[in-house]
């Protein structure tokens, strides 16, 4: 069975460039002419510096045509990358705001939305919670159907909607999850989670499965950690404007 494949970036910004990086090296890329129609925008967000490193900017892209589209984006952006003005053009501009960062190439799993689903689903958010889960070596499919069977619904519950369920291709220790939600939902599962775990939390509902399900997880992973990313408006998946 064929599958979706992504391209996942994670950037270093200087100073304040997130907003101008994403705005008009992402949203304003031009895949086309530059990546030989390889991918198309999924997300660009900027990591809430009070969850995760800052300043950073998460970008994901949708392969167009699977592996072939992986194999036109590898040809046209780097064996022909000194041949490719417009991508140099793209660079030029891009370092004035960037310094660097880290690529991961994922597959879709079975349970995993595409962009056009979550689309036309009118799937949004103002808020998306980005987790790269180190897992025991070959243990990432495994966790992952167990997140699709077992976390996802109560995830749901919460205002939570599973919009990646990605493994991390070119090694075996790594998986990524990625949530559509809002910052008052959020609040709420992390409220939950105190009330079962005996926090005091007023007015809050305990749901003890949250902290059971943290459990559960440690038979695959060795590390979890999650971070909030804020969506750049005009991308499929986020808001129209930036919050006022």
């Amino acid at each position: 069975m064929a599958r979706e494949l992504y391209l996942h970036e994670t950037v270093d910004i200087i100073g304040e460039g997130a907003v101008p990086y994403m705005e008009k090296s992402v949203v304003g890329f031009d895949s086309a002419r530059t990546a030989d129609r390889g991918l198309t925008l999924f997300g660009t967000w900027y990591v809430q510096g009070s969850t995760g490193r800052w300043p950073q900017v998460v970008n994901v892209w949708e392969m167009l045509d699977g592996w072939e589209g992986w194999r036109r984006l590898c040809a046209s952006t780097n064996l022909r990358r000194e041949a490719n003005e417009e991508l140099r053009a793209w660079w030029k501009m891009s370092y004035e705001w960037r310094s660097g960062g880290l690529d991961r190439l994922l597959g879709a799993m079975p349970g995993s939305p595409t962009l056009a689903e979550l689309v036309a689903a009118g799937t949004k958010g103002t808020l998306f919670v980005h987790e790269l889960t180190q897992v025991r070596p070959g243990a990432g499919p495994d966790y992952l159907g167990a997140v699709r069977e077992e976390w996802a619904p109560v995830m749901a519950e919460h205002r939570h909607t599973l919009v990646g369920l990605w493994e991390v291709l070119l090694g075996d220790t790594e998986v990524c999850t990625l949530w559509a939600t809002d910052l008052d939902a959020h609040v709420e599962l992390a409220r939950a989670s105190d009330a079962a775990r005996g926090f005091d939390s007023p007015g809050a509902k305990a749901d003890a499965r949250i902290p059971a399900w943290r459990k559960r997880a440690q038979q695959y992973c060795t590390r979890w950690r999650e971070e909030m990313l804020i969506p750049c408006p005009g991308t499929p998946l986020g808001p129209e404007a930036w919050a006022s």
